[in-house]
């Protein structure tokens, strides 16, 4: 026989991962012994025979003689025979093995085992004669010794089982040695890529905080390193944080150790792979909390908040008080129940039979046959519940009240903790042998409780306790038995006759007209064979009766999502017709029927998409509602702008003020060009200098439309300081009649008009009457004519004077003579003309002007 074994070299860091450094493992092996990754694949054919003698454990025994069996296998030697067997099988460990802690994974046995490598006990599950206590349904998992092995040898696995009743053998695997890694891959399925340094980093701060957390009885503390939808084997934050509260309380602190972590990368996030135990005191006794459990905590990796597994199928416990001990119970959650966060379930009890528990559902992998019932049977998806029963018939004894715990204390926690629909009409029992006799026992017997009731095999004709079910039902009226629906059904050659009692169960209830649904199958026995393959019968039958309770099993609403056209700018406006159209789905409903409004309108049938053709602000909804009632509805909001901002401009001084406006989606900007430039922001008003200016301007709404251009001509501004006459000795002959005035014999303050060249259009000019000399009217500006408007002093003498005209450069671009006829009185005689004395005095005059704005600007630069 070969055996194929792989030895893995693992890099630094890799899948095993010791977290001592930070205080938080007991008894982890050196880190060079995390190195080897070990899978040796045991399965395939072993040695075998019935009977029992001690010295088949002994490796130097002989087993030649025995026959070849295939493990694991198909319990045929167990047919017809209770009682003791021995498997054997030889095989090699590589010496690289040797260091890694190992574990020895046997699978399932029924009904108790004992397993022994190279001699040594490694292992035992059950408890074997003459008190025999079968654990059938229990995984093997045994730790391997580190004198047992032989490393670089041939070594012996011998293993002693004992058959009680029924069916045996060593039934499911997997079989194998293997190293931590290894059985979290082949056992559990879980495989995941070495996580890095950093993240092992973060996994080690996390455990480290939960443990301080713990220790300084912090529940707030443990909480904050929980992700806000964690939910872990059916706790969830909730229930998480009012259970370490109720341990605090009882403890004040609480000690939490992580042992043999390791840390590794999957599609799930961080898997932390520990064997963890929470410990304290109750009553002032040590207490365990939470026993040494293999658990696979799982880890965001970009928060390093736990998440919880999220599992659909786990373990949970209720702490009975009228039992005085922990009392567990297998949970099964339909596919549905994560992804529909608020959707209730009906409860369907699942009871086991005798020398079972609530664990003997995993290796009939039911957790896989109820989510085909659920996703591709068409069944109606329900939260499954499978106590631990023992042996007790689920009743109560003079040793154990168990029925009472269940009623009183485990079916309480059950509707608090899970999402059931705490209703006896959408509670059901099924059971299996005698729990076919616990199912109609509790049932009939709690009819507030429960209305559907279905049985395989189950025991309805005998019972160590109380009625049996066919006594029960005959005791019963018509009237109550119709307030159930009813399945039961067996094999013809079930060896405890409980085919017989089908028959009998069927004849009581067809006498009363009671409806019922059974059967007794031609072939089988009482086996998994007989009934296991019908479990659609029963759950179908709770599923029928669910549904005709009025059970809503479409709990989501359709989705609706609404898309616009043309999309909206980046403020969120449209400038042209808009379109709204909607796409709606469902799960079940192919067509549910679809709604939409504008605003507060009422509600109108949406068959096309929705227009939006006027301007304005709109919100469109829409909704759809399918088969069951949900609605699902989504809006939009659609702003229409089609028209145009305006824009004004104002002059003030020389300052350009722009003013936009808009009725609808409100103006965004206010542009600008001087010329021919390009367009900039407008910002603050616009403040020009003396020179001409041309401006263009326009307004930008929200939504993007654009307003007409507008344009300003700003123009030029007068010099800033006072025209000064530029001197007698200007007045050239040259400049003589370049100018003209309308009127060229005056009286004293008479206005006249001064004609130049059209061409100083648009400057500034300055004129004056060259006798003192007086200005007339200062800076004034050229008409597009070329003429400005002046008015002699009303006290300027009579006689012949000379009007002159200059630039704004202070060069004289023209003069003229004039004549001042008396008036009779002449008030200022330095007015009148005097000939040869004017030109030095204006001179002077000049250059005195000259010197004082000189010293004006002096002064101010030593003053700056």
């Amino acid at each position: 026989m070969t055996r194929q074994s792989t030895i893995r070299r693992a890099v630094a860091a890799a899948l095993v991962t010791v977290l001592a450094s930070a205080g938080l493992v007991v008894g982890v092996a050196p880190a060079a012994a995390a190195e080897n990754s070990v899978s040796i694949d045991l399965e395939g054919s072993w040695q075998f025979t019935l009977g029992d003698d001690p010295t088949y454990a002994d490796p130097a025994f002989d087993d030649s003689g025995w026959s070849s069996i295939q493990v694991p296998g198909d319990g045929s030697p167990f047919v017809s025979y209770d009682g003791f067997a021995w498997y054997r099988l030889t095989f090699d460990l590589p010496a690289q093995a040797e260091g890694t802690n190992l574990v020895a994974s046997l699978g399932f046995l029924d009904d108790v085992d004992e397993a022994y490598l190279n001699g040594v006990l490694i292992g035992s599950s059950g408890v074997m004669p003459p008190n025999a206590k079968s654990q059938w349904f229990e995984k093997r998992l045994y730790p391997v010794p580190a004198a047992a092995p032989v490393f670089g040898g041939e070594n012996t696995l011998a293993v002693r089982l004992y058959d009680m009743s029924g069916g045996g053998g060593w039934y499911k695997g997997p079989v194998g040695i293997f190293s931590k890694d290894a059985v979290r891959e082949n056992v559990y399925g879980i495989v995941g890529d070495p996580a890095s340094s950093a993240q092992v980093d973060a996994v080690t701060a996390l455990l480290a905080a939960q443990k301080a957390a713990l220790a300084a009885g912090d529940v707030d503390a443990y909480l904050s390193t929980l992700g806000a939808d964690y939910n872990h084997d059916g706790r969830d934050k909730d229930r998480r944080e009012r259970e370490l509260r109720s341990w605090v309380e009882q403890s004040g602190t609480l000690n939490l150790q992580d042992s043999e972590v390791e840390v590794v990368v999957n599609s799930t996030g961080l898997v932390v792979d520990t064997n963890r135990t929470i410990s304290g005191t109750k009553d002032g006794v040590p207490y365990l909390f939470q026993p040494k459990t293999q658990q696979f905590l799982v880890v965001d990796p970009s928060t390093n908040l736990e998440l919880g597994n999220h599992s659909r199928f786990f373990g949970d416990f209720v702490n009975s008080s009228l039992e005085g001990k922990r009392r567990s119970y297998q949970v099964y959650l339909p596919p549905s129940y994560y992804s529909e966060p608020t959707r209730t379930y009906p409860t369907v009890y699942l009871l086991h039979g005798v020398n079972g528990g609530s664990k003997e559902w995993e290796p009939r992998d039911f957790g896989t046959k109820l989510d085909e019932l659920y996703t591709t049977g068409g069944l109606a998806e329900s939260i499954v519940i499978m106590p631990d029963g023992e042996s007790l018939w689920y009743s109560d004894t003079s040793s154990d009240p168990w029925r009472s715990m269940f009623l009183q204390e485990m079916m309480p926690q059950v509707d608090s903790e899970y999402r059931t629909i705490d209703d006896a009409n959408f509670r059901a029992l099924s059971g299996v042998s005698m729990g076919g006799f616990g199912a109609f026992s509790i049932g009939f017997g709690n009819p507030d409780k429960f209305t559907s009731i279905a049985t395989h095999i189950g025991s309805l004709s005998y019972t160590p306790y109380g009625l049996t079910p066919i006594a029960q039902a005959t005791a019963m009226t018509a009237e109550q038995l119709n307030h159930y629906s009813l399945y039961f059904d067996a094999c013809e050659f079930d060896e405890y006759r409980f085919d017989d009692a089908a028959r009998s169960m069927d004849a009581v209830l067809t006498g009363k007209s009671v409806a019922h649904t059974w059967e007794v199958y031609p072939e089988g026995n009482h086996s998994d064979a007989c009934w296991l393959p019908k479990i659609s019968r029963s759950f179908g039958l709770h599923s029928d009766h669910f549904r005709a309770e009025g059970l809503v099993e479409d709990a989501v609403a359709p989705t609706v999502t609404l898309a616009v056209t043309p999309a909206a700018n980046v403020n969120g406006w449209v400038t042209t017709n808009a379109t709204v159209t909607a796409t709606i789905a469902d799960e079940t409903d192919s067509a549910p029927r679809a709604e939409y409004r504008i605003g507060s309108a009422a509600w109108s049938a949406y068959t096309a998409p929705i227009a939006i053709d006027t301007d304005g602000k709109f919100t469109v909804e829409v909704r759809a509602t399918d088969a069951a009632g949900n609605v699902g509805q989504a809006s939009a909001s659609v702003n229409r702008d089609s028209t145009a901002p305006a824009v004004t401009a104002s002059l003030t001084a020389r300052t350009l003020s722009l003013t936009g406006t808009d009725a609808l989606s409100g103006v965004d900007r206010v542009e600008y060009s001087l010329g021919d430039g390009d367009f900039v922001a407008y910002t603050e008003p616009l403040v020009f200098s003396s020179d001409a200016a041309s401006v263009r301007f326009r307004a930008v709404d929200l939504a993007g439309n654009i307003s007409k251009t507008g344009s300003f001509e700003v123009p030029k501004g007068a010099p800033s300081t006072p025209p000064v006459a530029a001197g007698e000795s200007s007045l050239t002959p040259e400049t003589e009649g370049l100018i003209s005035v309308s009127d060229s014999t005056l009286t004293p303050g008479q206005s006249f008009t001064i004609t130049m060249a059209r061409d100083h259009a648009g400057d500034y000019v300055a004129a004056f009457v060259y006798s003192a000399p007086v200005s007339l009217g200062g800076w004034q500006l050229v008409a597009s004519n070329g003429t400005i408007s002046a008015t002699l002093p009303a006290n300027i003498a009579a006689g012949t004077h000379r009007v002159a005209v200059q630039d704004s450069a202070g060069v004289v671009i023209g003069w003229v003579a004039i004549t001042v006829a008396a008036d009779g009185s002449v008030t200022d005689p330095s007015l009148a003309y005097t000939g040869g004395v004017v030109a030095p005095v204006l001179a002077l005059g000049s250059i005195l002007l000259l010197l004082g704005a000189a010293l004006v600007l002096t002064r101010r630069r030593r003053t700056a």
